[in-house]
C-alpha cells in the first residue's frame, strides 16, 4: 500500500505538469527549431556536474571519455580505486539528465555498499544518436574495467540509461569484453516503440506519455529504426547476459514492456530478478519517499552481494 507521503509526492509531480510539458515537446518533433527551443527550456533542471551535496566526503575525478564527461567518485579516507565501481547511466529519455535525485541516490548506494561510483554524461539526442551513445558507454566501461578489474564494474541504469545498460551488455557479449557480474535496471526503457498495450496506464503514470516515449525513441534512434536492439533491447537477443535485477513501477507506462523483457530474457536462459513496486511510479527507487527508500535499500543489498 502506498504511504501518505508517497501519494503526496505523486500528486505534486502531477501538479507540476512534467508529463504535459514532455507531451508538448513531442508535438513539435518535426520542427527542429521549435523542438530545440522547448528542449533547452526543459534541460534547465539537469545537473551536469556533481552537486555540492554529493561532493561532501567524496573525491571526484573528471575523466574525458571520447569527448564526454565521466565523473568518478570515491569516498575520502578509502583506498582509491576501491574494490568495486558502479557505472551509472542516467535517465531522461535520452535527451535530459542527470537529475539531482539521481546523484543523491547513487551517492547513497555507493556509500552504503562501500563502492566507488561513476556518472557518465553520455551523448544525448537529438544532437547525437544511439550508435554513438553506445560507443561512448563501452569506452567508459572499458576505462573502469581497466582500473577496477573485469568483474568489478556494475552497470546501474535508470529509465533510458537502463536501456543503454542492456545494449552495453549485449555489445560486450557480441563483440568481446569482460561482462559485468550483474546489472541493476530501474524502470528501464527497453522498448521505445511501446509495442505492448499501455492505454490502461496512461492516466496513472504522472511522468510519461506514449507520445513522448515514441518521439524520444525516434530522436535517439537516428539512422537506426526505433525497434533496433540498440534502441529497444527488447527486440534483441537476450541470451547469455549477466544477471539483471529489474525494477518496474506498477503504475508506470513502461511496465508492460519491462515485464515482456523479463519474460523473454528468462526464456532465453538469462537470470532476471523482477521487482514490481505496487502502485509505484516510473523510477520510484530514486524518489524521496518511504517506498523509494525501501527500494533503494534493495538496490544496495543487490550491489553489495553482486
Amino acid at each position: 500500500m502506498t504511504t501518505v507521503r508517497g501519494r503526496l509526492a505523486t500528486q505534486i509531480v502531477r501538479a507540476v505538469g512534467i508529463k504535459r510539458r514532455l507531451r508538448r515537446l513531442a508535438e513539435v518533433d518535426d520542427d527542429p527549431a521549435a523542438f530545440m527551443q522547448r528542449l533547452q527550456r526543459l534541460r534547465r533542471t539537469d545537473r551536469r556536474r556533481p552537486p555540492w551535496t554529493v561532493r561532501l566526503g567524496w573525491r571526484i575525478e573528471h575523466v574525458d571519455v571520447a569527448g564526454f564527461d565521466l565523473f568518478v567518485m570515491s569516498q575520502k579516507g578509502s583506498p582509491s580505486p576501491g574494490r568495486r565501481a558502479l557505472l551509472y547511466l542516467h535517465g531522461g529519455g535520452y535527451m535530459f539528465g542527470p537529475f539531482g535525485t539521481e546523484w543523491a541516490a547513487m551517492r547513497k548506494v555507493a556509500g552504503r555498499s562501500l563502492s566507488d561510483f561513476a556518472v557518465l554524461l553520455y551523448p544525448r539526442a537529438p544532437e547525437h544518436e544511439a550508435a554513438e551513445a553506445l560507443r561512448v558507454v563501452r569506452a567508459a566501461y572499458g576505462t573502469l574495467a581497466d582500473r577496477y578489474g573485469v568483474g568489478s564494474v556494475v552497470p546501474i541504469g535508470t529509465s533510458a540509461g537502463g536501456g543503454l545498460a542492456v545494449a552495453l551488455m549485449a555489445s560486450l557479449r557480441d563483440e568481446g569484453g569482460g561482462p559485468p557480474p550483474c546489472a541493476v535496471l530501474l524502470s528501464p526503457g527497453v522498448d521505445m516503440t511501446l509495442e505492448h498495450p499501455v492505454e490502461h496506464l496512461e492516466e496513472f503514470d504522472v511522468l510519461l506519455s506514449t507520445e513522448h516515449v515514441r518521439s524520444a525513441g525516434r530522436m535517439y534512434a537516428g539512422a537506426l529504426e526505433p525497434d533496433h536492439p540498440t534502441v529497444s533491447p527488447l527486440f534483441g537477443d537476450l541470451a547469455d547476459l549477466p544477471t539483471m535485477n529489474v525494477f518496474a513501477g506498477g503504475a508506470e507506462l513502461l511496465r508492460p514492456s519491462i515485464e515482456a523483457f523479463a519474460r523473454k530474457a528468462t526464456e532465453a536462459g538469462t537470470e532476471v530478478r523482477l521487482i514490481l513496486g505496487k502502485d509505484q511510479q516510473h523510477t520510484w527507487p530514486a524518489a524521496p519517499t518511504p517506498e523509494g527508500r525501501q527500494a533503494l535499500g534493495q538496490v544496495i543489498d543487490i550491489v553489495t552481494s553482486c
